[in-house]
């Protein structure tokens, strides 16, 4: 999967709760910290939401986020199944 298309929708789905720029700057900077590049595997997304989700839980506690997370999930395998 693509990068820059993964992280659009991570941060749509973040963005309602921790507004846009910071919700593209938090999964920019993981994306760079893990090494991650223009295409993502499946690993690496795993990586990624794991780190996101920890942030999360500091704005939103631990069951939002897990919701938050869950929905980055499903979108994600939609726009993969959309292929």
């Amino acid at each position: 999967m693509m990068t820059s298309e993964a992280v659009d929708v991570m941060v749509k789905a973040m963005a309602p709760y921790i507004g846009d720029t910071m919700a593209r700057s938090a999964a920019e900077a993981h994306c760079q910290k893990l090494g991650i590049e223009a295409t993502m595997s499946t690993d690496q997304r795993e990586a990624l939401l794991g780190k996101l989700a920890g942030g999360l839980n500091i704005f939103l506690g631990r069951e939002k986020s897990a919701s938050v997370i869950a929905e980055v999930k499903d979108a994600l395998a939609a726009l993969e199944g959309s292929r």
